[in-house]
Parts: C-alpha cells; structure tokens; sequence
C-alpha cells in the first residue's frame, strides 16, 4: 500500500532507529546505527515504515493516515517479502549510486568513506560510553550515586572500525533477548562473574538481576525454620532456649546465605544450577526435621545436612576457581576457609555439653566471618592489607560482588513472607455470638503491628533518600 510522506533526501543517513528517547550530543554516520530501522527512504523519496508485527501496522496506519494526510507512504511488516524487496531495491540503487561516485571522484569518494568509518568508530565509542550512564542511571536514581560503580561489556564482539563487520552491525541485546523466546534451558552453562571489585571499582552487567523463582523456596523454608524455633523457644523461656534458638537460627541462615552468593555472583541458567539449588534444599529439609530435639537425640543428623550443604557449596567455590581463572584465588581462598569451621562442626559431635559450646561457636564465627576475612585481605586500604604478601594481593585482585538489587529485592521478598505469616497466625474462628471481644482485639493489634511494620520497611525507610544506606560508608554512614 502507498502511505507514506516525501522529505525530499535520498541518503542512508535518512535512516532512523528504536529507543531514540536517549537523546546524546553525537550521532551516528553510516548505516550501523546499533537499533533495528523503524523506516527508511526509497530512492523516489517515499519513505517505508516497518511494523514488527500486523496489530503494530494497524495502529501505525491510522496514526500515520492521520498525521501525514497529504504525503504517500509505504508500511510493510518486519521481514515480510515486500520489507525484503523494498530493501533490496533501496540498497541495489545506493550502491549503483556509490560505484558511479567512486568513478567521477575516485580520490575524494575514498577519502571521504574514510572520514565516515573514523566518524562511526568515534560515535560507537562514545555511543558505549553514555549507553553506560542510562544504564546505570535506575541504578543511582534508587541507591545513589556511586563514583566506584562501573558496567561491563560483552567484547565478543566485532570491531566497530572493520567496515565488512559495520555494515552488518544490529542491536546484540535486542537480538538475544527475540532469540532466546521459546528456547529450552540448557543442561549445563559455562558461568560467568556477574559482577566484581578490582582495583577499587565495582564492574558489573548492565542489566538489573531479579530474584529467580526458586530462590523463594528457600525463603518458605526459613520462614518455617523461624516459626519451629521460636516456638519451641517461647515454650520454655529460658537462657539456654535463647542459645540454642540462635545457633539454630544461624546455622539456617547460612544456607539462605549460600544460595544468595551463588546465584548472585555467578550467571548460569542451566540445569545443573536447578539442581544445585534443588540439593541444598533437600539438606535445609533435612536439617529443619531435625531441630526441636538436636539437643537431645537429633545433633548428629542436624550437623550431618548442614555440613552436606556447606560443603556442597565449597566444591562450588574450588569448582568455579578451576573454570573461572579471572577470580581463581578468591574462590580458592573462600573454598579452603569453609573447611575449617567443617573440621570444628565434625568435632561438636562427639563431645559432650558444655564443652561442645566452644566448638560450635567457634565454627559460627568462621562461618559468619570467613568472607568477610577475604574482603579484608583484598580491599584496598584495610587493615591487614599492608601484611599481606603481593602474591597474595595479585591473586586477589579481582573479587566476586554481590549485586545489591538482587540482595535488597531478596531480602524484600524474605521479610514479605515473614509479615505474611504473622498474618496467618491472627486468623482464627469464634464461637460466641458477640464476635468483638479480647481475642478480636488481640488479632487487631497484631494486625496493626504487621500494617506498621510492613508500611515502615517497605516505604518510610526509603523514601526520599538521597542515597540509599546501602550505598554509605560501613562506619560513619557517610
């Protein structure tokens, strides 16, 4: 059909691309603008718009036929046979236009196609560099400016200054992101470092991580864990009930803990991920059963799962350190001291209380402080730093980071499930034909508490933050 509106130029450089509410002080020259053509020029003038599917043609059709009454058009669907021909045609005639040039002006059409290639490898970089600031802008926008914060890039890819690999340049993220519909997961994927520290700066992907759907299990599970141990804590009220709520509430919380820095620190949606995350799952199941009476009977089976999972977790590391060279010394170092709090766990079964105590809070400590020990070692500017060895410093020197949406959405997601189980608790059925009495008041001001909490957690804490406290300083809060 003919729609579409004259605007007088025959060149390529008429062609426009998608997402152009990025507005930059550069532009880009040729024809590998990065962003799939929303139209183009025919050689007569008329120009051709492209719909990606026929419901997106109607609507331009009437939007265009509206604003553009007097002009002549042509719309054709993405990859329909009359885009491929309108297409054809155009780049049959520029390129009969660009062979006559380089026959009546052969010195200054060369030099004149050098200057445009040097033009686009200079609007692809800075292209890259502002592309940089978009993304991260949500970033900032939400937890604050970061000075230290960088994104990095896939480098696989072609040379922008090779003029063959230009020309065939297209939106690599948008040709993923189509690619990837209906595909299957893969049985195994090689991971790769989502994020992390060298040299004192933060490199990550570009794009946000969300909580995956099975991360949640493990949030149903300590919910369940919080409620079993709180419970048999609030029936005997003592000192001793309070010690060993917390070493049960820990040593669960470690398993949420290990999940979160394998999923966060490494990008592998396959399989063998599922299944990892489906084995420690199974251990926090084992380890649930067996925590009212651990004290009594159950000790041996409580340390068997837990240790199951932690050392399933630091053949992880020592696995990723031998197929990930980049941060092989950090994986090592964090594999190596997860076996020694292993070695204090193995030890507290066969020794009787109290002496059994000192070992499991020993272990505690290494366990709720063994990363933390790496960073120190690795961080610039640390105590300990100026005595560690350079050897040990270069192996170090890049760190895995733990991505703070997916660790603050995660979190959101934990403590939702928690207000959503105090909620439950208030739900019960009266018998009496007054239905307000102090039961019905006991279930209002529970639910108050929940509204509160809630309301102060997910809206009064961040809102109008200049910069979020995830972002401030580990002491002075600056």
């Amino acid at each position: 059909m003919a729609d579409t509106p004259h605007t007088g130029t025959d060149t390529p450089a008429g062609t426009t691309a998608e997402n152009q509410s990025h507005q930059h002080h550069h532009s880009h020259h040729g024809h590998h603008t990065g962003k799939r053509l929303r139209h183009f020029l025919r050689p007569d003038g008329r120009k051709v718009h492209i719909a990606s599917s026929p419901d997106e043609a109607n609507h331009m059709r009437r939007k265009l036929s509206a604003a553009e009454e007097k002009e002549d058009f042509d719309l054709v669907v993405h990859g329909s046979p009359e885009h491929i021909e309108a297409l054809r045609h155009t780049h049959a005639h520029h390129t009969a236009h660009r062979r006559q040039l380089h026959q009546d002006h052969g010195d200054l059409a060369q030099e004149f196609e050098r200057v445009i290639r040097d033009l686009d490898a200079l609007s692809t970089e800075l292209h890259m560099l502002t592309s940089h600031a978009v993304q991260l802008d949500a970033n900032f926008s939400k937890y604050g400016y970061s000075a230290h914060l960088r994104t990095k890039e896939d480098f696989n890819t072609a040379d922008p200054t090779d003029s063959s690999a230009s020309s065939f340049s297209f939106d690599k993220e948008t040709w993923n992101a189509d690619r990837h519909h209906g595909a299957s997961i893969r049985l195994y994927q090689k991971p790769i470092v989502r994020q992390y520290f060298h040299k004192g700066l933060l490199w990550r992907a570009k794009e946000a991580q969300e909580v995956a759907s099975y991360e949640l299990f493990i949030d149903l599970f300590y919910v369940g864990i919080i409620a079993i141990t709180g419970d048999s804590a609030a029936e005997h009220p003592t000192g001793q009930s309070l010690l060993r709520f917390s070493i049960t509430f820990i040593m669960g919380w470690k398993f949420w803990t290990d999940i979160g820095v394998l999923v966060s620190w490494f990008d592998s949606d396959d399989v063998v991920r599922r299944l990892s995350v489906l084995f420690l799952l199974t251990c926090l199941l084992g380890f649930t059963t067996n925590m009212v009476e651990a004290w009594e009977r159950t000790y041996a089976p409580l340390v068997a799962f837990y240790l199951a999972a932690r050392l399933f977790v630091a053949t992880s590391f020592l696995w990723y350190a031998w197929i990930i060279p980049m941060v092989r010394g950090t994986m090592l170092g964090n594999g190596i001291i997860m076996l020694i709090p292993a070695a204090l766990w193995i030890g507290s079964i066969h020794v009787e209380e109290p002496a059994r105590q000192g070992l499991i809070w020993t272990a505690i400590m290494f366990d709720l402080f063994g990363q933390f020990s790496m960073m120190l070692l690795q961080r610039p500017g640390s105590p300990v730093s100026k005595f560690v060895p350079d050897w040990i410093k270069r192996s170090l020197e890049f760190f895995p980071a733990t991505n703070i949406e997916h660790r603050i959405e995660r979190t959101n997601a934990f403590v939702t499930l928690v207000f959503g189980s105090c909620v439950l608790g208030l739900l019960y059925q009266s018998n009496v034909e007054m239905g307000i009495n102090a039961f019905f008041g006991k279930a209002v001001l529970g639910l108050i508490q929940a509204f509160v909490f809630n309301w102060i957690y997910f809206e009064i804490d961040s809102f109008n933050l200049h910069t979020h406290a995830i972002r401030r300083h580990a002491y002075s809060g600056k």
